[in-house]
């Protein structure tokens, strides 16, 4: 009986010490969740901007953690998501330059593309899909990213006009 009660004691000590880290991550994956049902970044920006500020916190206390990668590109998406298309590149070229082997590094490089194009930068973009080209020549999108270069040659007149025809 002195043991089994030991073992009890000694499990309900143990179980209360739960991993700071992995009580943290828990915290972000719980207000990620709470958007993700949302579904909409830009309708819930207050809630969008404080899962932005629990990635970064939890980055900034945890900054060795393995999912760095995941956790700074889907702060890019949620970036992207409110239009902060600026601060979303600097996320996606974290990941990407950060961690050039991770399999989310080609897909960060697309959407800092992506970005630029989205905030005018029509060189800045064009060059950056140049070097997803260049540096992921067989990536499904390399198609998408070609087409992307073709179109930003033409100005939105041009465009315009061309549909028009």
């Amino acid at each position: 009986m002195k043991y089994i009660m030991f073992f009890i004691v000694f499990i309900s000590v143990f179980s209360s010490c739960v991993n700071p880290q992995k009580k943290a991550l828990d915290k972000v994956l719980a207000l990620e969740s709470k958007l993700k049902l949302a579904q909409d970044a830009g309708a819930n920006k207050d809630l969008a901007l404080e899962v932005v500020a629990a990635y970064s916190d939890f980055l900034l206390a945890y900054p060795e953690i393995e999912s760095k990668p995941e956790l700074l590109f889907k702060s890019g998406e949620v970036l992207k998501g409110l239009g902060e298309n600026l601060l979303a590149a600097n996320s996606f070229y974290k990941v990407h330059h950060g961690f050039p082997n991770s399999k989310l590094a080609p897909l960060a490089l697309f959407y800092q593309a992506h970005c630029f194009e989205s905030i005018e930068q029509r060189l800045t973009a064009k060059n950056t899909y140049q070097e997803f080209i260049d540096r992921y020549p067989n990536h499904p999108y390399k198609v998408q990213a070609e087409g992307m270069i073709k179109l930003l040659q033409y100005s939105d007149e041009d465009l315009i006009k061309q549909f028009q025809n």
